[in-house]
C-alpha cells in the first residue's frame, strides 16, 4: 500500500475507529497519532489486550502473542520477552532508563526507531524520521522524508506524533507501542 493511500484509508476510516471500538467494549490506556501537515493522518490505540486503529485491530491470545492485521496483513505473532515474531515479522523492543529501541524487520521493511525523552529519530522501509519531543512531553515534531519510486529526490514534509495516556509515561507496554508505531508510522 503507497504512504498516499495509507494516509487516505487512515483519514476516511478515521472518524469511524473510536465508535466502532467503543460498540467493542474497548477502553483505550495509550494512543499515539500520527500528524502529518498539521492533520491527523493515521492513530492507535490500546489497552492491555487489543490494539485499534483505522489499519490495524490486534487482540492478544491467551499464550500472550498478537493475532489480528495491521496494515492489510494478517498476523499471528509469537511473543518471546522482547520479541514480536512471525512469518515475515520479526521486531525487537528494548527499553533502558527512558530510551525505546525497536528494531527489525516487517515485510522485508527495515524498521529502527529510538525514542527517549528528547527525541524520535529512525527509518522504517523508505522513510526517516527527525523528531524533537516537545516541552510537555506529550508529542515529537519535527522532519520526515520518504524516498518515492523513481525520483531521484526524497519527499519531505514537518509532521509529528503525539502521545495519550500510558504513551507519554515512562514505560508504556512496548509491545503494543511497537505494533502501534509500526502501524502509523509512513514506509
Amino acid at each position: 500500500m503507497t504512504n498516499a493511500a495509507r494516509i487516505a484509508l487512515a483519514l476516511a476510516a478515521g472518524a469511524f475507529a473510536p465508535a466502532l471500538a467503543d460498540e467493542q467494549g474497548f477502553a483505550s490506556t495509550g494512543e499515539i497519532r500520527f500528524v502529518a501537515y498539521g492533520a491527523l493522518a493515521s492513530g492507535a490505540a490500546w489497552s492491555a489486550d487489543r490494539i485499534v486503529g483505522p489499519v490495524v485491530n490486534m487482540a492478544r491470545r491467551e499464550d500472550g502473542g498478537w493475532a489480528g492485521d495491521l496494515l492489510g496483513h494478517d498476523l499471528s505473532l509469537n511473543l518471546d520477552s522482547n520479541r514480536l515474531s512471525g512469518p515475515n515479522v520479526n521486531l525487537l523492543f528494548s527499553q533502558k532508563g527512558s530510551k525505546i529501541d525497536v528494531e527489525g524487520l516487517f515485510y522485508g521493511q527495515r524498521v529502527r526507531i529510538t525514542m527517549d525523552g528528547k527525541k524520535l529519530e529512525g527509518r522504517m522501509g523508505d522513510c526517516s524520521y527527525q523528531f524533537k519531543r516537545s516541552r510537555s512531553g506529550l508529542s515529537y515534531q519535527g522532519d520526515v522524508g520518504c524516498m518515492r519510486r523513481g525520483a531521484t529526490f526524497p519527499a519531505a514534509g514537518r509532521a509529528g506524533l503525539e502521545l495519550l495516556g500510558e504513551a507519554a509515561g515512562p514505560n508504556p507496554p512496548l509491545p503494543q507501542l511497537t505494533l502501534a508505531l509500526v502501524a502509523i508510522l509512513p514506509s
